[in-house]
């Protein structure tokens, strides 16, 4: 079951650049990296409420919806920062660069956050395997931007 949830997150992966790449194109069109972060959000919203209703997901509780953690709203706005920078910057840096940037961000966020065990992840603490990873990632998007 593990190498199957790796090939979904690999797949998951791939969604990235396309996306990066639509979005990229669809602020060209508009004019607009405004506009096209609210379309792209906004047809996020239809396409998930569409699923809820036709799966007919059951609605979550008001003591559920009560007990969140502040944090736990926030979500949503770092999903509409990301995709408002990626638009910004996918035509600037093309396609490998700008994956390979937010990968490095990634990895670096991660590192923190299994580090410390934050927001819920199971806490991993950083040793030399991982920091040489992430500084051989970091290495590699510098490559990348160069050349």
């Amino acid at each position: 079951m593990f190498y199957l949830n790796c090939l979904l997150a690999v797949f998951a992966g791939t969604l990235i650049p396309l996306q990066a790449g639509i979005n990229s194109k669809l602020r060209e069109f508009l004019s607009s990296p405004y506009y096209a972060t609210l379309i792209s959000v906004a047809v996020s919203l239809i396409a998930v409420a569409a699923y809820c209703l036709i799966a007919r997901f059951p609605l979550p509780s008001q003591a559920a919806i009560s007990a969140l953690p502040p944090w736990a709203w926030t979500g949503g706005i770092v999903g509409v920062v990301y995709v408002f920078m990626v638009l910004l910057l996918a035509h600037k840096l093309g396609a490998t660069a700008l994956i390979a940037s937010v990968i490095a961000g990634q990895m670096i966020c991660s590192l923190i956050f299994d580090q410390f065990g934050l927001i819920g992840f199971a806490q991993h603490p950083l040793n030399p395997g991982r920091i040489a990873g992430i500084v051989l990632l970091i290495a590699g998007v510098a490559l990348i931007q160069k050349y």
